[in-house]
């Protein structure tokens, strides 16, 4: 149960280190979550023994959701942002296209008179 208990900490781990943007969200579910994990643990010498490992994972399955619901919504919105971007160069490249253009017929009105 430890090495579960290790392993999910690592990958809790590795999904905040991208999302230092959103790392506040994240770390309150972090903390959170260690708190309630650590609370499940019974006493020394508990008849309880087994019962909190399922618990345990039953936790764990909880945060995991909750990080994956957390991790869908961070992605939503940069992906709303990165459409905003996008939207922007395309105005940027119409423009460039259109004084590409202007300077074309600029040009060769100079061809025209220079002759």
């Amino acid at each position: 149960m430890r090495t579960k208990s290790i392993f999910f900490l690592i990958i809790i781990t590795a999904v905040m280190i991208p999302g230092q943007v959103f790392s506040d969200s994240m770390d309150n579910l972090s903390d959170e979550f260690s708190k309630s994990y650590e609370s499940l643990k019974p006493a020394p010498n508990s008849s309880v023994g087994a019962d909190y490992k399922l618990d345990q994972v039953a936790l764990g399955a909880l945060y995991t959701n909750k990080s994956l619901n957390l991790i869908y919504k961070q992605n939503q919105e940069m992906a709303d942002k990165y459409n905003i971007l996008i939207k922007k160069y395309d105005r940027i490249i119409n423009q460039n296209k259109e004084i590409i253009r202007l300077l074309s017929i600029i040009a060769k009105q100079e061809n025209i008179d220079s002759y």
